[in-house]
């Protein structure tokens, strides 16, 4: 009886074992397909996949940087012809494009008002705060608003500004306007290299004109 119970005492060891390998050895499996670092092996898939074997082209790089530049010179004859190459080019490239004068004023506006009895009403408001040089726009696109002063220089313009403020009235406006006189300038912006090619072969017909890369303003 002795070496029965030896016998069913060996059996149950060799199966315990067994269980007990097969727990260690899935644990094991388990383990090693645990990832490690998923978050970053998933990073850098995501900026491996972005970039082609060739590198960054030129043409990468050119489509996602905006360049501004200023052609300026022009001539008060050349003005229309400028004009109408600026508008030929925008036809057929993504840009955009500013005239604007080479010298400017400023000037102090109380915005347009409905009407002409609005804006009169403003204009005895201001009489009577004494605020000098107020007049009623009647055309333009600021008919009805108020001009308080046109100046040559903005360091003026703002000490104006200022000076009707101090008076209780908000909401003025310090805009710009062409200096009697003066030219005019482009300041064009693009992020197609092309566009800026196309330009200097424009510019080719207007000699005395330059173009010039300057800084982008957002």
């Amino acid at each position: 009886m002795k070496w029965i119970s030896g016998l069913l005492l060996l059996a149950n060891l060799a199966v315990a074992g067994y269980f007990l390998w097969v727990k260690q050895a899935g644990t094991f499996q388990a383990r090693q397909f645990v990832p490690l670092n998923a978050d970053k092996i998933s990073l850098q898939s995501v900026h491996i996949s972005g970039v082609s074997k060739k590198g960054v082209t030129d043409s990468a790089l050119n489509a996602s940087e905006q360049i501004c530049v200023e052609w300026r010179g022009m001539l008060e004859r050349d003005l229309e012809r400028g004009r109408e190459a600026i508008k030929k080019l925008a036809t057929q490239r993504v840009m955009s494009v500013e005239e604007l004068p080479v010298s400017r004023m400023y000037w102090v506006i109380f915005p347009p008002l409905p009407s002409e009895a609005a804006g009169l009403i403003k204009l005895r408001e201001l009489a009577a705060l004494k605020a000098k040089e107020a007049t009623l726009i009647k055309d333009g696109n600021w008919k009805y608003g108020i001009s308080l002063g046109l100046y040559a220089n903005e360091e003026t313009a703002r000490r104006r500004l200022r000076e009707i403020e101090g008076m209780g009235v908000t909401g003025l406006r310090l805009e710009t306007q062409p200096k009697p006189g003066t030219t005019f300038y482009y300041l064009i912006r693009s992020e197609d290299i092309a566009t800026l090619k196309d330009l200097d072969n424009i510019r080719q017909s207007f000699p005395a004109t330059t173009i010039t890369r300057v800084a982008c303003k957002k």
